[in-house]
């Protein structure tokens, strides 16, 4: 299917530049474009090839490393330069019942802070052990589990330079 895409890139680039040529040139400009298509035609090709992937890596940069998902349900989870992970809290709360923002900050005040790109209420998953400690939810418990198990554990990893099993 590459080849077939690659065939009709470097066709449709091809006659582009024989008509730009012949519209500048005239007929003498369908005999200069030849040497230079035979010179650019495999560059051309290969960049055209690459297009989907740049407008695929343009599209998605903005969560670029931050989207995790639990359950079916998105998070925005921020990992600083210390390998910490902060999670939106209102990611949280379409997991489970969690206090205000202002609520969480005086119970965990180094744990939880308004941090990020976009700037959001965040918190650790070590903040939000000790806040939902108390709840007897499975899913609560679920939830923290993957957070550390699938999360932490593997940014703290790449920050110690292990190799990350997967």
């Amino acid at each position: 299917m590459k080849w077939i895409v690659n065939l009709v890139l470097g066709a449709a680039v091809s006659a582009a530049v024989l008509y730009a040529f012949w519209r500048w040139f005239g007929t003498f400009g369908l005999v200069y474009a030849m040497p230079v298509l035979a010179i650019l035609g495999k560059p051309l090709v290969e960049i055209g090839a690459s297009l989907p992937r740049l407008a695929t890596h343009i599209a998605l940069r903005k969560v670029d490393g931050r989207y995790y998902e639990f359950r079916g349900r998105s998070m925005d989870i921020h990992v600083d330069a210390d390998a910490r992970c902060w999670v939106s809290t209102a990611d949280v709360r379409k997991i489970t019942p969690l206090p205000a923002d202002g609520v969480l900050n005086r119970l965990t005040p180094l744990e939880c802070l308004e941090l990020g790109e976009p700037l959001q209420w965040r918190i650790t998953p070590q903040g939000l052990a000790q806040v939902l400690a108390k709840s007897s939810d499975p899913d609560v418990t679920k939830f923290c589990n993957w957070l550390e198990k699938d999360v932490a554990r593997p940014a703290r990893n790449r920050r110690d330079g292990r190799k990350v099993p997967g």
